[in-house]
Parts: structure tokens; sequence; C-alpha cells
């Protein structure tokens, strides 16, 4: 259970600090959301999935993809 929590909050610390880095030129901060977006598929991953911490690092992976993949679209369309 300790190692649960301690992944839970390296994922929310770990997407915060990239969120507000991402607004380091003046963009906006994300920082919040992607903490939020973490935590939510933690939970999920733990309630759901189980298993142990190499799914939480695939889980993880998942939501830095869908965060890029997301911003590149998002660009895209604000670049037409």
């Amino acid at each position: 259970m300790e190692l649960e929590l301690l992944l839970f909050f390296l994922g929310m610390i770990g997407f915060y600090r990239a969120g507000e880095f991402e607004a380091r030129d003046g963009g906006t901060k994300h920082g919040f959301l992607w903490a939020g977006l973490s935590a939510l598929v933690s939970g999920i991953k733990y309630a759901i999935i189980g298993l142990g911490w190499p799914s939480w690092l695939l889980v993880q992976a998942g939501l830095f993809i869908g965060i890029a993949a997301a911003r590149v679209l998002i660009e895209d369309r604000e670049n037409r």
C-alpha cells in the first residue's frame, strides 16, 4: 500500500511540474489539470486493474502520450 501511495503522489507531482514547465514562456499553466488527470488514471488503475508498479508506469506513459497528442491537435488547429 505504501508503494501505491508513493507512486500516486510521484505521478501527481511529476505531471504538475511538467504542466508548469510547459508554461515557462508565458503559456497557459496546466499543472493542476495534469496532476488531476494523473491522480484520476492512477485511481482507476488501482481500483480496476490492480497489479503492480509496471502497470502504473504504463498507465502514466499512456497519459503522457495522450496529453502530447491532444496538445499537437490543439496547436495544429490554432495554427490554421
